[in-house]
């Protein structure tokens, strides 16, 4: 073959190549994995009890999973938390049962919900039904209901530990416990949660011993009064959301730092509220001593003298024997953490509207309940050039080129060869 044709030839074939090559750079294939548009998961329950492959082999317990992968189209997922799913594992605290009816752990009237939109923006959320139009926007007859035992009336999450005749006892119950998440168009990831109605019942014996004692010293006033004794006969102590938010010095749930042990602030809520209790009794009975005179009020001034000698060193050491040694028996027994969030390694964002830890630390176990992850979400970037029906026309449009230009080449040397 002469060399000018030999080199046409190398050269028109090297053209050919190179632009296949190039089509096929251009073209997605199946095999090359491309990040999401975007996705997001709301998830109710989550343990250390339970390795993340454990939670995931049951369906319900991935929570609601969205994943966008082509934008063409916005991805809604609602999945209902399976309680018969989740008790089947078994799940147990030192012989009792962690969730489900008589558990440590009871939640009702809650959900989980995702969409993962096809604009590269997601949200998440999981909790209380009844929150889901504030956090997410999305109407609560959206989010599917489900129960996990039988908490109190009104309350979507009741949290028991302890008992009566040990140091400390806590039944917790949140009338709204609720996150989400969301991650805009522009990357900005945020996160919400809220614990609403919240009430923590005290009991146990380094409490009703103390109360045992003013409630003792108190009787003959409210008596003398004719009123109720502030102080319970069983030995507990209720305290609300805000006697625990006044303790921690502020005035929202939502101003309290990321990862906030609620329980921390019970001894010092409940040491407020005896003593306004004792103290309020206390000047109730001095006002009536002043109103009846020195010679009607005789028998209440005695009978309050009596009472103020033995409450005043009682109350005044407090601190000691009952706010700091109440501190020390709860942390052994249970930490509730509110507000927590976690930026995951591959770009993803979660809040959890509460983490609770069994025994010291979470030594036992920790369960996030009310969690919501949005992301790595990679927007419209993420979406192929071209479909599968489009690559394949592309390709096929690459061989067509090729042929022609073989063709061409093979015309050019029966020229020549006619020429010679």
């Amino acid at each position: 073959m002469p060399r000018h044709t030999l080199a046409a030839t190398s050269a028109g074939f090297a053209s050919a190549t190179a632009l296949g090559v190039a089509l096929t750079l251009l073209i997605p294939t199946a095999a090359q994995a491309a990040p999401v548009v975007s996705q997001a998961n709301g998830r109710l329950v989550s343990t250390t009890l339970l390795t993340t492959g454990t939670l995931d082999s049951i369906a319900s317990l991935r929570g609601a999973s969205a994943i966008n992968e082509d934008g063409s189209t916005d991805v809604v997922a609602n999945t209902p938390l399976d309680a018969t799913a989740l008790q089947s594992v078994g799940l147990q605290s030192g012989g009792v049962n962690l969730f489900g009816n008589n558990g440590i752990i009871q939640l009702g009237a809650v959900g989980q919900y995702a969409v993962a939109n096809a604009d590269g923006s997601s949200a998440a959320f999981s909790g209380a039904v009844s929150q889901a139009p504030s956090l997410v926007g999305v109407a609560s007859n959206q989010v599917s209901a489900s129960n996990l035992g039988a908490p109190a009336g009104n309350s979507s999450a009741q949290i028991t530990v302890g008992a009566p005749a040990s140091a400390v006892s806590l039944d917790v119950r949140a009338g709204a416990l609720a996150a989400s998440a969301r991650q805009t168009v522009d990357g900005a990831q945020t996160g919400q949660y809220t614990v609403g109605a919240l009430t923590v019942n005290v009991g146990g014996t380094t409490l009703s011993n103390t109360l045992s004692t003013l409630r003792g010293a108190l009787q003959p006033v409210t008596a003398a009064l004719g009123i109720a004794n502030p102080i319970s006969a069983d030995g507990t102590v209720q305290v609300s959301l805000a006697e625990l938010l006044t303790a921690a010095g502020v005035s929202d749930v939502n101003q309290l730092p990321p990862n906030t042990n609620l329980l921390q602030f019970v001894p010092a809520a409940v040491t407020t509220q005896v003593t306004s209790a004792v103290n309020g009794v206390l000047a109730q009975a001095q006002a009536e001593v002043t109103r009846l005179g020195p010679v009607l009020g005789a028998t209440l001034s005695g009978v309050l003298s009596i009472a103020t000698a033995t409450l005043t060193p009682v109350l005044t050491g407090l601190n000691s024997t009952l706010t700091g040694p109440l501190g020390t028996a709860i942390d052994g027994i249970a930490q509730l953490n509110v507000n927590v969030k976690a930026n995951g390694a591959d770009g993803s964002f979660t809040q959890t509207a509460l983490r609770v830890g069994l025994l010291n630390a979470g030594a036992l176990t920790t369960v996030d309940l009310a969690s919501a992850t949005v992301g790595p979400n990679a927007g419209r970037a993420a979406v192929p050039i071209a479909n599968p029906a489009s690559a394949g026309i592309a390709g096929g449009v690459g061989l067509l080129v090729a042929a022609a230009f073989a063709l061409t080449i093979v015309r050019r040397r029966r020229a020549l060869a006619v020429a010679r």
